[in-house]
């Protein structure tokens, strides 16, 4: 059977999960595949050093059930690489509401 493309909101939906979520957590994978590949580590190499299997690496780096990710686990591989990180926020719209 033949790989669907789907584009991010779509895959968004299907997930169940925010966009934005999905935006974010795909940056921080990108990261993670990127530095492992710069410090010539193994998958197998990564999971001994943060304690899990290989094969969690590769579902983590494939987006394998990326919904279930959690941002807790992305920031430690990336703590384990020697990259510190920072969460910021940001208005992207006035919040409207009724009077009751």
């Amino acid at each position: 059977m033949p790989w669907k493309k789907v584009n991010i909101d779509e895959w968004a939906e299907e997930l169940g999960v925010n966009i934005n979520e999905l935006r974010q957590k795909e940056q921080l994978i990108e990261k993670i595949v990127k530095y492992r590949k710069q410090f010539d580590l193994t998958q197998g190499q990564l999971a001994e050093m943060i304690g899990v299997s290989q094969p969690r690496i590769a579902q983590i780096e494939n987006r394998t059930k990326i919904g279930k990710i959690s941002f807790d686990v992305l920031f430690n591989i990336l703590g384990v690489l020697g990259h510190d990180f920072k969460i910021t926020t940001r208005k992207v719209r006035d919040l409207e509401y009724a009077d009751a």
